[in-house]
């Protein structure tokens, strides 16, 4: 009867001890994920990206279910450029926010780094459906550029043009490798078909559209360097004419 009594004892001891110990290790978890979350808050604030990406982590390793801290991965990747790390989180982000536009321009970002042509046009036209910017048809008109197809490329700045009057939409155009000008869409549309004719070598029409992109926007510095290339290409033609 005492053997029966003590292993009764013993096990409701052990119980007791065990669920000590769970308590004890919920309570780090908990204490654990609120420290990260103050470390992201702070990290953020301070544009220390790769702090943030390391609290994030270390937060969903405590607890997985933790999906907006995982759904802002991407973009901290991008910040970082580390394209393989966004590659490998974007996708089940946008499965669980398809239409989210800045998700989608973070996939267009990273596609366009892996040379994925095909997928980049889908998603700037996805992107366009949802918002209907013409910043996003533009772009779409850059990659048949970019891809040479220059035909459907003027197709799609001629569409941009009849809409962009109407629009307050504008482009970040780089003007050197670092610095980049917000531009009209209108404007931006402009130089572009001019700079397509000039491709084709019809440079009259180019320097009319290069024209009209400046007088929309008078500071527009991409269309004032074309604009003075056009002009200065017969000049030096007829310097080393024999």
């Amino acid at each position: 009867m005492k053997n029966i009594i003590l292993i009764a004892i013993a096990a409701s001891f052990l119980f007791a001890c065990n669920n000590s110990s769970v308590s004890n290790s919920s309570d780090k978890n908990a204490v654990g994920i609120e420290t990260y979350k103050k470390l992201y808050t702070r990290s953020m604030e301070l544009k220390d990206y790769s702090t943030a990406i390391m609290a994030i982590q270390m937060m969903l390793v405590q607890d997985s279910g933790l999906v907006a801290y995982q759904d802002s991965l991407p973009e901290l990747y991008a910040a970082m450029n580390n394209v393989e790390a966004v590659s490998k989180t974007i996708d089940p982000v946008l499965k669980r926010h398809p239409k989210e536009e800045k998700f989608l321009q973070v996939k267009s970002i990273v596609q366009q780094e892996l040379g994925d042509y095909d997928g980049v046009l889908k998603t700037f036209t996805t992107l366009y459906e949802i918002t209907n910017k013409l910043s996003y048809k533009y772009q779409i008109g850059t990659m048949h550029f970019q891809a040479g197809n220059l035909e459907e490329a003027s197709k799609v700045v001629d569409e941009v043009l009849a809409k962009a009057p109407n629009s307050h939409d504008s482009l970040d155009i780089f003007v050197s490798e670092q610095q980049k000008q917000k531009v009209p869409i209108l404007a931006a549309a402009l130089n572009f078909k001019g700079y397509i004719f000039a491709q084709k070598r019809n440079l009259a029409e180019a320097k009319n559209f290069f024209e009209s992109a400046i007088k929309v926007f008078p500071d527009f510095v991409m269309a004032k360097r074309n604009l003075q290339q056009i002009m200065q290409g017969p000049a030096q033609a007829q310097q080393r004419r024999p």
